[in-house]
């Protein structure tokens, strides 16, 4: 997959890989700092975006994590945020082995560490709000038209992600409008589809989670072309995402992150309120019992 982003996504995802693979390793910044013969302070910086890495400090610290598998795409992140403010670079990123093309690293590394999230689907329940069956026939089905798919692995993936809206400190708000045909597309069939809606309208009772439903009477809205991702950082940094099949972009532009937010805004006035949408959620189980 073809991934294409300025240097501000590829900082903040840095940042995020290399605090996340310290933890991982049972590392602290202290140790960290120490093989690479600075302070932990000097780490912090690193993972706290002041300071770049180098290249050697970047394999000295994924040897020292256990990982020189993720040597490669590190420093293709390096090299990106490396770039000049208004330059973009462009990167292959292997998804033969996910389950979907959002569940690839770089973006569960922004969604991971957004404050807010916010997303228009015209077609499936998100991932974020997905039941381990849903998500299962989905990438079993995948998994049966792309090589090399793990299930499992894939799965477990995509139940991972949902600890962004669900965990218990600082969790994203998440605001979705979804298309009335996502809550009647028969994913999985009559048992599946069941509780997944019942999973939805528990979900939705959160006060981190506002969903909307564009009802299908709604012929024409400036999203037609398809999902696509807003993520709100606590510094107010804001990036939109959307993908075709084979091919990401990242805007984080002020005037590209405004456009998006101002389709995001039209939908939500065109769908039914949080309110009324649980109401229709609950039509709909009904209707498959």
């Amino acid at each position: 997959m073809q991934v294409t982003f300025g240097p501000q996504v590829a900082r903040r995802v840095l940042r995020y890989e290399l605090d996340r693979l310290c933890e991982q390793a049972g590392k602290t910044h202290a140790q960290a700092g120490e093989r690479l013969g600075v302070s932990r302070v000097g780490f912090t910086h690193l993972v706290s975006g002041k300071n770049l890495p180098s290249r050697p400090a970047l394999e000295i610290l994924m040897d020292f994590f256990g990982r020189p598998d993720r040597v490669p795409m590190m420093l293709e992140l390096l090299a990106v945020a490396r770039l000049k403010p208004d330059q973009q670079g462009t990167v292959q990123q292997d998804i033969e082995s996910s389950s979907s093309m959002n569940d690839f690293e770089l973006f569960i590394g922004l969604e991971a560490v957004a404050a807010g999230i916010e997303v228009f689907e015209p077609l499936l329940i998100t991932g974020l709000l997905q039941t381990e069956a849903y998500a299962r026939e989905l990438i079993t089905y995948h998994a049966s038209i792309t090589l090399g798919v793990n299930i499992e692995a894939s799965v477990a993936l995509r139940l991972r992600r949902q600890s962004a809206i669900t965990r218990e400190a600082s969790s994203a708000e998440l605001w979705c409008v979804a298309e009335e045909q996502v809550l009647r597309r028969p994913i999985g069939g009559t048992a599946v589809m069941a509780g997944q809606l019942d999973h939805l309208l528990q979900m939705t009772q959160r006060l981190n989670i506002n969903f909307q439903v564009i009802p299908r009477d709604v012929a024409v809205h400036p999203a037609l072309k398809g999902t696509f991702y807003l993520l709100r950082f606590e510094d107010d940094w804001r990036v939109a995402y959307e993908e075709t099949r084979r091919v990401a972009y990242y805007y984080d532009a002020p005037d590209a992150v405004e456009d998006y937010t101002k389709v995001m805004n039209h939908l939500r006035h065109l769908a039914l309120s949080p309110k009324r949408s649980r109401a229709l959620i609950a039509t709909v189980r009904k209707e498959i019992q």
